[in-house]
């Protein structure tokens, strides 16, 4: 059976946007990725929806360490704070609260000076 390491690397959508693993356990996941010009939107920030696409994936993952061999991505709202414009981009997903099937969490994004640059809350649904 594949990790929840290694069924997020082996994704081709995981390699082309750059994602790199750093730490999951336990409800808690973490992972960055290094701003790149072909991640940008017009104005040259960080594209809302790679922005976006980080915190679902962490969120997912952290969903994935409580041993759901499935999880769906049914809500998730996302609040804007600062432009990302350079550098490296750490985010950080936790579960808030979970019943059977169902997981409340938190993601986390930051530059690379460690500042919030966004965050969101998402509703997903585990498959066991």
């Amino acid at each position: 059976m594949k990790t929840v390491q290694q069924r997020f690397e082996q994704s081709s959508f995981w390699q082309t946007l750059g994602f790199e693993y750093i730490h999951a356990e336990n409800g808690v996941a973490e992972i960055a990725l290094n701003y790149r010009e072909d991640l940008t939107n017009v104005v040259g920030t960080l594209h809302g929806g790679v922005f976006m696409t980080a915190l679902d994936t962490v969120m997912g993952i952290a969903t994935h360490t409580l041993g759901f061999d499935q999880v769906i991505t049914i809500q998730m709202e996302t609040r804007f704070l600062k432009p990302i414009t350079k550098g490296r981009i750490q985010a950080i997903g936790r579960v808030i609260s979970q019943t059977r099937s169902t997981i409340i969490l938190e993601g986390r994004l930051y530059d690379e000076d460690q500042e919030l640059a966004g965050f969101a809350t998402a509703t997903f649904k585990g498959i066991h």
